[in-house]
């Protein structure tokens, strides 16, 4: 079995692209990573990188060696985890898969808080991609996974499902921030902040413009959640979101959120975890936590494990 330092080496030098690299962020000597590199190589037979020029490339025996490294490391991180978790909920670390506007929107807020209840809990939030949620819960790299329209897998078990709704977000003193509700239309001649295609988001607002006739240009496209609200709040335009998108803004007052008359496709908010649930108490409390705060940003009855029911 192969040391578990020399695992990581060979993990940063892939993630690295070179031993100098990796070196650095080790804080070891890039000769000792290479010659173990070297010796492995000898061991096994066969090549385990392609030296190029510039970087290292994996070979296809590199490929098959990296993948079982990292699933070592994830089920001894995962052993670890649950020896130093035995001592109950407030201890460990709860590792999040989420999307950025989450990330920047809902989670700093009940995060902290937690913290200041539990100061032996740290949190580790990943920024990622629907696809990339899926994946990381599946592969326990995270404790759980937030985001918008994930795909069904077997792999996932679904804790929540919210109904979220986009809304036109402004700032407070925005001509348009004191109107109870809005429709498209009334954004015309207004500077707008589109999301990219990377983002869901934009899907939804370009059907629902189709389907009244009306055309939105923006002088503003990103996949960044962050930037669209600062453009907001800096550059008084306004974007659309979700409420959760925007929770830590509204408490803040920096931000409101208007709810559209327009009919758009939901915006399914899924809450999910590997079957069977955490094996991290710290985890499974915060999960709690956050249901509840969901449940008061999008109000209504919901089957625990399906779409909640339109307001």
């Amino acid at each position: 079995m192969l040391h578990s330092r020399l695992l990581r080496y060979l993990d940063e030098v892939v993630r690295s692209g070179s031993i100098r690299r990796a070196a650095e962020k080790l804080n070891v000597a890039s000769s000792s990573i290479n010659r173990q590199i070297i010796e492995l190589e000898a061991e096994l037979g066969t090549p385990l990188f392609e030296r190029l020029p510039r970087r290292l490339r994996l070979t296809a025996a590199g490929e098959i060696l990296i993948n079982h490294i990292r699933q070592t490391l994830r089920d001894h991180d995962r052993a670890r985890f649950r020896i130093a978790e035995l001592g109950g909920v407030g201890r460990g670390t709860i590792r999040i898969g989420t999307m950025n506007g989450l990330a920047s929107g809902l989670l700093p807020h009940l995060c902290r808080n937690f913290v200041r209840s539990f100061p032996g809990v740290r949190f580790e939030v990943k920024s990622l991609l629907a696809p990339e949620i899926v994946s990381a819960v599946a592969d326990g790299e995270v404790s759980f996974g937030l985001g918008y329209n994930l795909a069904p897998s077997p792999s996932l078990r679904v804790v929540e499902t919210f109904r979220a709704q986009l809304g036109v977000v402004a700032a407070p003193g925005h001509k348009l921030a004191d109107r109870a509700q809005l429709r498209l239309s009334d954004l015309a001649g207004e500077m707008l902040v589109h999301a990219d295609s990377m983002l869901t988001i934009r899907a939804i607002v370009d059907e629902a413009c189709r389907k009244v006739g009306v055309d939105l240009p923006a002088p503003f496209e990103t996949n960044s959640v962050q930037m669209m609200k600062h453009l907001v709040v800096e550059g008084r335009a306004v974007t659309f979101l979700s409420p959760p998108d925007i929770d830590s803004e509204v408490e803040s007052g920096s931000l409101v959120y208007i709810p559209l008359r327009d009919r758009l496709t939901p915006n399914p908010l899924l809450l999910v975890e590997r079957p069977g649930g955490s094996e991290n108490p710290s985890a499974a409390l915060f999960m709690d936590r956050l249901q509840l705060k969901l449940r008061q940003i999008i109000p209504g009855p919901r089957d625990p494990a399906g779409l909640s029911s339109p307001a």
